[in-house]
């Protein structure tokens, strides 16, 4: 077709990508409690973004929630959270836009290795579209739509310097074989794709104090866990690019710090927290029994980016201290959901035994200090 040029991401930049990006290496995951991307942009400065990593059934948890709660207008506006995430994560990966068609190649490569069994790129710069043929995407692969539909979106407007006239829509194939064909509004539907529209950038530009407050203490406890130390206890393991955990094979996600912030500000904390709860308690339940499940839970939310974990017991009562967590401008109004959840549902899994856990109290220091309690209820 005229305009098309189609790139097999499997070719001559297959080797130098997997090589600097893909997992080990993607992460600096030897620091405990941190999970810092290692990317350096075409200038070869370094680029500064913090991740974790949740279960990939939060995120389809999480998307069945938002769509029973708020329905059609909450997946509408799930897709601009998701839009806008996008652009930002490009943003703050600084990619450059001089040379265009590389640049998105190389980006959906990382997509690939992380996210995907395969993704093929075609690109039509007359007609300011971008098809991404996918096969077993995470998410996708499981709903249909998903997170990556908003954030295919925000990538290739960011790409185009036109967020707010570029949208997306999917196309499914057969099976886990799903089509993202993002573009100008006026073109999806002369191809006849279905797409939501979100136009507002709010918030997209605030980084500030992003990379001060979550950066790595200088001393950390020697025997912080972290992600090397999971693979080597057998816990983590990478298959074909994903990252599982447990005899369960769950599937974990990296997901840069602010989405789980900028979703609590746009859905509220309650289907934050219940997804959180129901996807943590599948880890849960993959761990035998032992007496010291709090300490077990402590060092994989170490583990899996959320700060450095400590327990703090007490009558009726332990305090799980996030030292460290995951800081974003609106962390200051955050109730932390995820945390909550994530606490509360281990347990649960992990013990068979129903527990609460509640938000005490954040504080800043040298970075984000959260405090989460949990007890059992009798």
């Amino acid at each position: 077709m005229k305009g098309w040029n189609t790139i097999s991401i499997a070719d001559d930049i297959k080797e130098f990508f997997v090589k600097e990006f893909v997992l080990p290496n993607l992460f600096l995951s030897d620091v405990p409690g941190y999970l810092l991307g290692r990317f350096r942009d075409f200038q070869g400065e370094a680029v500064y973004i913090r991740n974790i990593l949740l279960p990939e059934a939060f995120f389809l948890m999480l998307e069945q929630k938002i769509s029973g709660k708020f329905g059609e207008e909450g997946l509408a506006r799930l897709y601009g959270v998701n839009k806008r995430f996008g652009y930002r994560f490009c943003t703050l990966a600084r990619l450059p836009k001089s040379d265009l068609k590389f640049s998105v190649r190389l980006f959906y490569k990382f997509i690939e290795e992380l996210f995907a069994e395969s993704v093929e790129v075609n690109i039509d710069l007359d007609q300011k579209i971008l098809s991404i043929d996918t096969k077993d995407l995470i998410i996708t692969r499981s709903n249909g739509s998903g997170f990556m539909v908003g954030g295919s979106a925000g990538v290739w407007g960011y790409f185009l310097n036109d967020y707010a006239m570029t949208e997306c829509g999917v196309m499914h194939i057969e099976g886990n074989h799903y089509v993202l064909i993002s573009g100008p509004p006026e073109k999806l539907k002369e191809i006849g794709i279905a797409f939501y529209e979100a136009k507002d950038l709010k918030n997209i530009d605030d980084l500030t104090m992003y990379r001060d407050l979550n950066q790595p203490p200088d001393v950390v406890p020697p025997t912080a866990s972290n992600l090397e130390r999971l693979t080597r206890d057998g816990l983590l393991f990478n298959d074909k690019g994903q990252l599982k955990y447990g005899t369960r094979n769950v599937v974990l996600l990296s997901s840069e710090i602010s989405l789980m912030y900028e979703l609590e500000s746009a859905f509220g904390d309650q289907v934050l927290y219940e997804a959180a709860k129901e996807s943590f308690v599948l880890l849960g339940k993959d761990i035998p029994i032992q007496p010291d499940g709090d300490t077990f839970l402590a060092d994989l939310l170490t583990s899996l980016g959320l700060g450095i974990v400590d327990v703090e017991r007490g009558a009726g009562s332990n305090t799980f201290r996030f030292n460290g967590a995951p800081w974003y401008y609106t962390a200051k109004d955050s109730t932390f959901p995820v945390l909550r959840g994530a606490v509360e549902g281990f347990l649960e899994g992990h013990s068979r035994e129903l527990l609460t856990a509640s938000y005490i109290k954040s504080e800043l220091r040298s970075g984000l200090v959260v405090l989460i309690s949990a007890s059992q209820i009798k």
